[in-house]
């Protein structure tokens, strides 16, 4: 009958490597002890790894911080209600006699969004099959440059412009269709259009 290493040598074995010779000669004969010894080493191995994984305090301090910090950021109503949303308040194509407002052009139509405080003017163009449109971002708290962006659909921004200082902008080669207008300013609300339609 053969004798095993008891878990006290093993535990030797594995964590203090102060085992008897003896012990260690047994190891090299011996299946089933090799075996548990192997299952011991890689317990070892994994306690030593969440040693080393383990944050210290300063680290911890950080993240705990930057926790916090997230949470005090605006949760998705504040967000909402940073956005303004600009409803179609004008089409020349509406008024006939008034098509070619602002253009000698007979392809010519003008729109006026608007919400409080913001306006938003365009002027699309057909310029062969695609559309040119200028057009003028007004705010009642000041002028600055804004990020003006076409977004399809899918959501996939599919123009973009920046406006100059005074609100004009201007945006070539436009292929007619629907899309969402969203203008970013700096620290300022994010004025969106829902429905514009490029025709």
């Amino acid at each position: 009958m053969t004798l095993h290493l008891s878990p006290d040598e093993l535990l030797s074995l594995v964590f203090d490597a102060t085992a008897p010779a003896i012990a260690t000669e047994h190891l090299a004969t011996c299946t089933q002890c090799r075996q548990q010894f192997a299952e011991l080493r890689e317990l070892a191995d994994d306690l030593a790894i969440a040693r080393l994984s383990t944050p210290k305090p300063t680290a911890l301090a950080r993240y705990h911080a930057l926790f916090d910090q997230v949470q005090r950021q605006p949760n998705l109503l504040t967000r909402v209600v940073q956005q303004v949303r600009a409803v179609l308040t004008w089409d020349s194509r509406q008024h006939p006699l008034l098509q070619g407002v602002r253009s000698a052009s007979a392809n010519a139509y003008r729109q006026l969004y608007a919400a409080d405080g913001v306006e938003l003017e365009l002027m699309v163009e057909q310029v062969g099959r695609l559309r040119r449109i200028e057009g003028d971002l007004i705010v009642d708290d000041g002028d600055a440059p804004a990020l003006l962006e076409l977004v399809e659909s899918d959501g996939t921004s599919a123009y973009a412009v920046e406006t100059e200082a005074d609100g004009i902008f201007r945006l070539g080669d436009v292929l007619p269709g629907r899309y969402r207008a969203v203008i970013t300013r700096p620290h300022a609300a994010t004025i969106e259009v829902e429905a514009l339609e490029i025709a």
